[in-house]
Formats: structure tokens, sequence, C-alpha cells
């Protein structure tokens, strides 16, 4: 690994390989944006990092609570506008982090992110 080990901070933002993967699970055979979401002492003590993948096809229809959208920034380092999917949030191995972060989620961003993984786990509360 590349110096990134135990270094990792929760919203910062790596383009990673999520290969292999089944059925519909986010990969493609190419490195795809994630932002860590899982909190900075647990991947430093276990080496594993829990993340949402990113894909920058847009989705058609409705907004949809599971899936954020976030626009590039300069703060962010992604390309374009990227669609959150945090349905299918995952645990990795550090050792997929094989560079550096290309960016930091914004704050308002990553509460965002937030409150979609809650919607997609059941953390809700109802009204």
């Amino acid at each position: 690994m590349s110096g990134t080990e135990n270094t990792i901070a929760r919203g910062e933002i790596y383009f990673v390989y999520l290969d292999p993967v089944f059925g519909r699970e986010v990969g493609g055979y190419k490195t795809r944006p994630v932002v860590v979401v899982s909190t900075n002492d647990i991947h430093q003590n276990t080496r594993i990092v829990t993340v949402v993948p990113g894909t920058t096809t847009g989705l058609t229809g409705e907004p949809r609570p599971n899936i954020v959208k976030v626009d590039r920034d300069l703060g962010n380092g992604l390309r374009e506008a990227t669609y959150f999917q945090c349905h299918q949030v995952r645990a990795i191995d550090q050792g997929r982090m094989t560079g550096r972060p290309v960016g930091h989620m914004s704050r308002r961003d990553l509460l965002r992110i937030q409150d979609a993984l809650r919607h997609s786990l059941g953390l809700t509360l109802p009204p």
C-alpha cells in the first residue's frame, strides 16, 4: 500500500477498483469514486473502510432518497457530477485504496450522504 494506510479520513474521496463484483453491485472493471463513511477510529484499528460508491451515469426519473448527486467542485476532486449510491454501501480492505484521496466531501454533501444511508439502512424514524 502506498502511504494511505491508516491515514484515511471520513469524508475523503478516492478512486478505487471495486471488482470483482456480482450481479448489480457497482463495479465495471474500472476505478470508481468512493466516499469514506466509516469513522476514523474504525478504519485505523481494523484496516477496513466503509465506503459509498459513486457513478457518473445520470439517473432518470424522480430523485431517490438512497442516491445523492454531488456536483464537481475544487474541494472534492470529482471529475464530473457523481451519484453516490447509498444502498450499495460496502466495507473494503485498505489495500484497494492504492492512491491518495482526490478530495474531501463538503460538510453539506456528507450530511446528505448520511441521511441517504439512514434511509437505506432503515434508520430513519417514521413521521
